[in-house]
């Protein structure tokens, strides 16, 4: 008879060259890390020649193998990903009002698909029947996000007949459901205001902090902070999303100083690194961008923790999940009434669009097709071969799709390294941390 026991239950184990932190040679030091059971310990000498004999199935003797049974647990990455197969499950619908703007971000990834378009009332009714209903979904907590392609606020009377009714439908179908509303903070007023306290909507207000760099990329600078202050007043604090760019990169420790300043009920900041092939010429300038972000990034954290506040990045929060995609596939109602997959590809004029559409919403009904849903859904990290030893991948789920459409594969090589680095250097904070609670030294002490 086999003897599983010398045997691997799963080869959810990663080895991560850590030696460069230590000031080391990769052989000497590295992190053992299973990401399904959130276990994570340094390694040297034996132990890393037992943990490499461990994932490639040798035999290994019982005290070794007794040693990383318990650290890889006995977890599948099934066991945590959504059930998500059809169209008819998902949790999370984007509604983009409309294709116009009031703004012209420097950065935007859809000026060019602007025009003048607007969500008829009808197919915004017909599309949240659809998505709010008991015969479609089982689960009964559903995520509702008004958001732009353009400035949602310029269409605030279909924007606030669609809060009321999806709000209303959702309490007579007993669904609990959550309502988000992303704004670029140009446009509030007293009746915005009670609608967003009456349904419980969560604002997000993109914003670039700094006076001289909000007036440079996105304008508008004051009328922005009134936006900001007028919602704190009213016990609506909002997030605040900022986008990164080369010319800030190495100014994020001063916009959380002047978050911190002025707008000291704002909790939640997120600093996501710009997607713009424009801003970057050769995949030298995205390595060196990269790698001021990661310094910066983990810096201001640390600082913003010690103030009860959140810096938070798209790749930074997934660090805490196991994710097969990396997005969540959406029921995104475009502005023509067309349904994607995603809402940052929503417009005709984008040269993605016709590759992530996989509906349509009438004024009779949801035309959904389940096979090019299927297709653009199976778009994850079973389906890309770079991702199939990568010790990120869990926390990645293969990227986003909208860098995955603009950069070619130089770039996103660039983008891999950024993002294995930062879960990397995520492990070892909060193994620093550990041993100076646990031990009163830090790890290069220790190690």
């Amino acid at each position: 008879m086999e003897d599983n026991r010398k045997r691997p239950p799963l080869p959810e184990l990663y080895i991560i060259p850590a030696g460069d932190y230590f000031g080391t040679t990769d052989d000497q030091v590295r992190i053992l890390y299973a990401p399904l059971s959130g276990s994570m310990l340094l390694a040297t000498g034996e132990d890393i020649r037992n943990a490499e004999k461990y994932i490639s199935g040798e035999e290994i003797d019982d005290t070794s193998r007794d040693f990383f049974v318990p650290l890889t647990g006995n977890k599948t990455p099934e066991d945590f990903f959504g059930k998500v197969k059809t169209a008819r499950d998902l949790q999370k619908m984007s509604v983009l009002p409309n294709h116009t703007c009031n703004f012209s971000c420097s950065y935007c990834y859809s000026a060019k698909g602007r025009a003048n378009v607007v969500l008829e009332k009808e197919k915004l009714k017909t599309g949240l029947d659809f998505f709010i209903d008991p015969e479609r979904t089982r689960h009964r907590s559903l995520t509702l996000s008004f958001i732009g392609g353009g400035e949602p606020l310029l269409s605030w009377n279909l924007v606030r007949w669609g809060i009321e009714y999806a709000y209303e439908r959702a309490e007579r179908q007993d669904f609990t459901l959550g309502i988000t509303l992303i704004t670029n903070g140009s446009i509030m007023n007293s009746e915005i205001i009670d609608v967003l306290k009456r349904y419980g909507v969560l604002p997000d207000v993109s914003f670039d902090i700094l006076e001289d760099v909000q007036n440079s990329q996105r304008g508008h600078f004051s009328k922005v902070c009134d936006t900001i202050d007028v919602l704190c007043r009213n016990g609506l604090p909002p997030s605040v999303n900022a986008t990164i760019t080369p010319a800030t990169v190495d100014r994020m420790e001063e916009m959380l100083a002047f978050m911190i300043d002025r707008f000291p009920k704002v909790t939640n900041i997120v600093l996501e690194p710009v997607v713009s092939p424009e801003l970057f010429p050769a995949t030298a300038d995205m390595k060196d961008f990269y790698g001021r972000y990661l310094e910066n990034f983990m810096k201001i954290r640390r600082d913003a923790e010690a103030g009860g506040r959140f810096v938070m990045c798209r790749i930074y929060k997934n660090i805490d999940s196991i994710l097969d995609r990396g997005c969540p596939s959406k029921f995104a109602l475009t502005p023509q009434g067309d349904v994607s997959i995603c809402y940052c590809t929503s417009s005709p004029k984008e040269k993605h669009y016709a590759k992530r559409i996989y509906g349509t919403v009438g004024t009779a009904g949801v035309d959904i097709d389940d096979l090019k849903f299927a297709e653009i859904h199976g778009i994850n990290v079973h389906s890309m071969p770079k991702c199939t030893d990568c010790f990120a991948k869990w926390h990645c789920g293969g990227g986003c799709m909208c860098p995955n459409d603009l950069y070619s594969e130089p770039y996103l090589d660039e983008i891999c390294l950024f993002t294995r680095e930062l879960v990397k250097r995520v492990l070892l904070d909060r193994m620093e941390r550990q041993s100076m609670e646990n031990d009163g030294k830090s790890l290069k002490e220790l190690i």
